[in-house]
C-alpha cells in the first residue's frame, strides 16, 4: 500500500521524518527545512534582506543544501560562493567542484575558488607531514577547521561582505556545545550561541541557517534535488579519531534509540545559554590582533592559534 504524506495528504509520502514521526512527501519535505532555516534566520536575526552575504560552499551534501535554499530567499546578486579546498588525496576531488560551480551558474552567483595552500602556504596534508616527527601532534581537523574559518572570513571582508553562512547543521551544532562542555570552556560555549556578538571589525559575522536541520536530512534534501554528492569521508576522521567523532558517534546511538533527542538537546542549550550570551554581550571585550598575521585572536594572546602551529611545524618544536 502506498502511504500519502501526513502534510499534503495528496501526494505519496516518500521520507520519514523520524524525530516528528511523519511521513512527507518531496515537496512538503522541502518545505518543512525551508521553514525551520526561516524560523532560525528570523529568530536570530541572520540575515537582513539587502545583506551581501558570502556561502562557504564545499560541494558536500550540507553546503549545497544551504545554497539552494539561501539562492531561493535572497537576491542573488547578492550572494557569493566561496569554495576552499583543503588539499587532501583522494578527498577534493573535480567532480565536487564541477557540482559547486554547476549549482552557482543555475543561479547566476559569483563562485570563488581557492586553496589553503595559496592562502596559508599548507595544504592539510602538508600540515599532518611536517609535524610527523613533533612528539605531540595536532589533529588534521584542527589545521583544517582553523585554516578554512582563517581563509573565509578573510575573503568576506575583503568583499565588503555582511555575513558569512556555513552549512553547519543541527548535528555539528549540538556536538560543539557537548565538546565544550566536556572541556569545561564557558567563552566557547558562548560563542556557538547565535546571539553572540562580533568582538572585533575584522570579524565577519558567521551565521548557520542549518542549525536546526538533521545531518540525514541535508542528506535526503540534496537527493530529492538531484546534487551529485560526495561519496567519500574524509580518511583522517578514520585515521585519527577526535573527540568530535566520538561525540558524535554517542549522539547518533542516541538519536536512534530516542528520536528528537538531538534537537532537544540544541534547544536546551539555546535556551539555558541566552542569558549567559546577553551578559558576555554587555561587556566590553576587545580581541587583540596576531602579531604575526594581523588577525583577530583570543584575549591574552600575543599570536594566534593558527600561525602558534605554523611557526611549531616550521621550527620542529
Amino acid at each position: 500500500m502506498t502511504l500519502r504524506c501526513d502534510v499534503c495528504r495528496t501526494r505519496h509520502a516518500v521520507v520519514y521524518q523520524r524525530h516528528t514521526g511523519r511521513r512527507l512527501c518531496a515537496e512538503c519535505f522541502a518545505n518543512d527545512i525551508l521553514e525551520r532555516v526561516l524560523q532560525q534566520i528570523k529568530k536570530y536575526k541572520m540575515i537582513d534582506p539587502g545583506d551581501k552575504i558570502v556561502i562557504g560552499l564545499s560541494g558536500g551534501k550540507d553546503s549545497l543544501t544551504l545554497f539552494d535554499i539561501i539562492a531561493q530567499i535572497h537576491d542573488t546578486s547578492k550572494i557569493i560562493a566561496v569554495t576552499i579546498i583543503e588539499g587532501i588525496s583522494e578527498y577534493n576531488r573535480e567532480e565536487e567542484i564541477r557540482e559547486a560551480k554547476r549549482l552557482t551558474k543555475i543561479y547566476g552567483v559569483e563562485h570563488i575558488v581557492v586553496t589553503l595552500k595559496d592562502k596559508l602556504g599548507y595544504s592539510v596534508e602538508e600540515f599532518m607531514k611536517l609535524q610527523e616527527n613533533l612528539e605531540s601532534q595536532i589533529s588534521a581537523c584542527t589545521y583544517c577547521g582553523m585554516g578554512r574559518r582563517r581563509v573565509l572570513n578573510s575573503i568576506a571582508r575583503d568583499l565588503g561582505a555582511d555575513k558569512v553562512l556555513t552549512a553547519h547543521n543541527l548535528d555539528d551544532e549540538v556536538q560543539t556545545y557537548i565538546i565544550n562542555v566536556l572541556r569545561g570552556d564557558i567563552a566557547r560555549l558562548v560563542q556557538v550561541h547565535p546571539l553572540n556578538k562580533v568582538r572585533n571589525p575584522r570579524i565577519v559575522r558567521k551565521v548557520k541557517p542549518l542549525r536546526k536541520v538533521y545531518e540525514y536530512e541535508t542528506t535526503i534534501y540534496a537527493y530529492i534535488k538531484g546534487f551529485r554528492l560526495q561519496d567519500i569521508e574524509c580518511p583522517y576522521i578514520e585515521l585519527r579519531p577526535t573527540l568530535r567523532a566520538k561525540v558524535r558517534e554517542l549522539l547518533e546511538y542516541m538519536e536512534w534509540s530516542y528520536p528528537g533527542i538531538t534537537m532537544k538537546i540544541l534547544e536546551f542549550f539555546d535556551d539555558i545559554l541566552q542569558p549567559l550570551v546577553e551578559t558576555y554581550n554587555r561587556r566590553t571585550i576587545s580581541l587583540p590582533l596576531c602579531e604575526l598575521c594581523g588577525e583577530p585572536t583570543s584575549p591574552g594572546r600575543r599570536i594566534c592559534k593558527l600561525c602558534e602551529l605554523i611557526d611549531r611545524i616550521k621550527n620542529q618544536g
